[in-house]
């Protein structure tokens, strides 16, 4: 009789087997990490000045060593992909094989956004991925998005 009941329960009330998007993904706010990024760095950092309203980010993080940071900001895009935006004022090559692996460390070719040139990766995962270096800051965009995607990321910083 009880594994009736647990069973029913799990059948007919929302949520239990399959939670909706929103549940398995909750959007988070970055505004103190990117703003710890700023106060630890006095480097500005790279946020989203526009994106769909169908992007949200789901996880934030600031990780520093003196005046050395990493912000992470992950983004959940319409169809459920991952992007994650990641940036840091340590060296870039360090940087981008801490992110992306061994092999992202070469670039594969440039991509230009809008009138800036960002350069092409593989991350170890095999995801695509773009990086580019202002004025001491490196940016990386990775995940399992699609190339336009990373693009619409990439695009939307400021």
């Amino acid at each position: 009789v009880l594994l009736a009941i647990v069973g029913v329960t799990l059948l007919f009330v929302p949520g239990l087997l399959h939670p909706s998007k929103s549940e398995r993904f909750a959007a988070v706010s970055y505004s103190d990490d990117v703003e710890g990024f700023h106060v630890v760095t006095g480097q500005r950092a790279f946020v989203p000045a526009w994106l769909s309203t169908e992007w949200y980010a789901n996880s934030a993080a600031l990780e520093h060593r003196g005046d050395t940071a990493h912000l992470h900001i992950g983004f959940v895009t319409p169809n459920s992909k991952y992007v994650a935006l990641e940036e840091s004022n340590a060296a870039a090559d360090a940087f981008i094989l801490q992110t992306l692996g061994r092999r992202g460390l070469v670039a594969d070719g440039t991509a230009r956004i809008g009138e800036v040139s960002w350069q092409r990766h593989v991350s170890a995962r095999g995801e695509l991925s773009l990086s580019r270096t202002v004025g001491g800051v490196t940016v990386v965009i990775t995940g399992s998005g699609s190339q336009a995607q990373l693009a619409l990321l990439a695009g939307s910083l400021t």
